[in-house]
């Protein structure tokens, strides 16, 4: 089976041979974003189910730029995902790959953002089926396709993407990852060994956990410091989520004070940050040029450092 059949193209992308008409779309987003330039194609060389992957190259854009994954939330909505960064892309001069986890190949939170390691009766899954395998093989797919020579790449996660980038994170992670962002998530797995996954560390799989590794990372966790509504729709609310703080402002400065007291504890280097993003609360949109700004421009928050306010970006 073809690891890239296409669904959808706008144009070619530089460094892209495929040539066509460009698609009507089937939505009025996705006429939008394919008239911008954006492309769709069906990722399936992996184990897991074949998945939707969108991409973004503008014409400026060189080979050797910096490649960003964007991981949406629990409504599965890449596209308003990819509707909201294409901007960034273009100023930042960046690649976009935002995978689309729907709702029907990855059912609930444990399939997509909990890294999918059993299935619903608690049999263990292959280690290439689990949701967090699909990341390095679409990573080496969009390099193929457009052509590209960066080694690494960033991960940005929003909401139920948070959920999934930063327990990507303490489960190892990947080879080719460089730094990520993770924001305003609802619930996090605590550096906590006496907590069960997926709110704390304890059954994970064998060796995955490796904290001299995942704390000399550069991750910043990102919150918006008008993320505090107690009441909000989505706010996951199992007891274990609840303990960790009574809104998502809450939970994210709990996970990364956890995370830098264990630190602390081990005497392990610690290349974590947290920061702040003032009058934002739960939104993407929001969230994302201080996250930007973060990854790719000037503004660098201090590792382990309180959590602080982020300078707007310029």
């Amino acid at each position: 089976m073809a690891g890239a059949v296409l669904l959808t193209l706008a144009g070619c992308a530089p460094g892209q041979a495929v040539a066509g008409a460009a698609p009507h779309g089937e939505t009025k987003m996705e006429k939008k974003l394919f008239a911008e330039g954006v492309q769709r194609f069906t990722f399936s060389d992996w184990a897991g189910p074949a998945m939707p992957v969108w991409t973004y190259r503008s014409p400026d854009t060189p080979a050797d730029a910096p490649v960003l994954f964007v991981f949406h939330g629990a409504l599965r909505d890449a596209d308003n995902y990819v509707d909201q960064w294409l901007d960034l892309a273009r100023r930042y001069r960046i690649v976009l790959i935002v995978p689309e986890f729907s709702k029907k190949a990855f059912p609930g939170a444990r399939s997509y953002s909990h890294g999918w390691f059993t299935e619903k009766d608690g049999t263990p899954r292959p280690a290439d089926k689990w949701s967090f395998a699909v990341v390095e093989p679409i990573f080496a797919a969009v390099k193929t396709r457009e052509g590209l020579t960066a080694d690494t790449y960033s991960l940005y996660g929003h909401s139920g993407g948070a959920q999934f980038v930063h327990r990507f994170i303490l489960a190892g992670g990947g080879p080719h990852m460089a730094r990520a962002v993770t924001a305003n998530a609802g619930s996090y797995a605590m550096t906590d060994p006496a907590i069960a996954w997926p709110f704390g560390l304890a059954g994970l799989p064998p060796g995955l956990w490796q904290p001299a590794k995942v704390f000399a990372l550069p991750v910043t966790v990102l919150l918006g410091t008008d993320d505090t509504d107690p009441n909000h729709h989505s706010l996951p609310r199992q007891p274990q989520a609840m303990a960790q703080g009574p809104y998502r402002l809450a939970r994210g400065q709990a996970f990364y004070a956890r995370a830098r007291a264990m630190a602390a504890a081990d005497r392990l280097p610690f290349a974590w940050s947290c920061g702040l993003v003032p009058h934002v609360g739960h939104d993407n949109a929001g969230m994302a040029p201080a996250a930007i700004a973060i990854l790719f421009g000037s503004v660098e928050p201090a590792a382990g450092a309180d959590c602080a306010a982020v300078p707007s970006p310029r």
